[in-house]
């Protein structure tokens, strides 16, 4: 094989992938509009710019699409989030890291977080119950791997000795509520700001410290506010 023959194959390579990225990128809005059911291939193929066949050339189906664009997404979400984590030493700040890259990642993709939190829909047809058994398996990893980040911060006497495991549910039940109510009930504030709080109640609970009734005068304060502003 000569150089020039090579140069074709990977400008084919990079032409082919950067295609279909700009059609996973169109169809994630389209399914996070219409959802799966009501979204069509023609729908995405006129969206990005294809033709039918076109579109076609890069995947066999709408399922094969829907399956490849969830499954792509929520891996490069899990990995992009963790290797946040993993850039800090402490363990306060590897949590602080993995709570704040979970809420810029939504803040970011928003199109793809509203479809991940609607895909029940498009996941009861058959031929994407394998999606849902990957989706669950990739979400077992991601936190797998945030209780390895609690066992480590145990062992080092960071944290207390308490179950790893409820630990993990507990800190990503936290913050996925954060994010879905965020993205349900928009005020036009930035999610990331509440990373310190969701930190902060996960770190130290929400029993006062004894003698801090300035924070509790503070606290009193701003559900005051909050129940205003509603």
């Amino acid at each position: 094989m000569t150089i020039d023959s090579i140069g074709k194959r990977q400008r084919k390579e990079r032409e082919f992938r950067f295609r279909r990225g700009q059609i996973l990128e169109t169809a994630v809005k389209l399914f996070a509009a219409r959802g799966f059911h009501e979204t069509t291939m023609a729908g995405i193929a006129a969206a990005s710019g294809f033709s039918i066949g076109g579109l076609y050339r890069f995947f066999s189906g709408k399922e094969q699409l829907y399956s490849d664009l969830v499954l792509e997404k929520v891996c490069s979400m899990y990995d992009e989030i963790m290797a946040a984590a993993d850039r800090e030493d402490s363990t306060e700040g590897r949590i602080r890291a993995l709570v704040a890259a979970h809420f810029s990642y939504v803040e970011h993709h928003i199109d793809f977080y509203r479809l991940l939190v609607g895909h029940e829909s498009g996941l009861q047809a058959h031929g994407l119950r394998a999606l849902r058994e990957r989706i669950l398996e990739e979400h077992r990893k991601h936190v797998n791997r945030i209780e390895g980040i609690l066992r480590e911060g145990v062992q080092r006497g960071d944290l207390r000795e308490l179950d790893t495991g409820s630990l993990a549910d507990a800190l990503i039940g936290m913050v996925a509520y954060a994010k879905f109510a965020w993205i349900m009930s928009p005020r036009g504030e930035s999610l990331s700001n509440r990373a310190d709080d969701v930190l902060d109640l996960f770190l130290r609970g929400a029993a006062r410290a004894p003698g801090d009734r300035a924070g509790s005068r503070r606290a009193a304060e701003d559900n005051t506010v909050y129940r205003e502003e509603e």
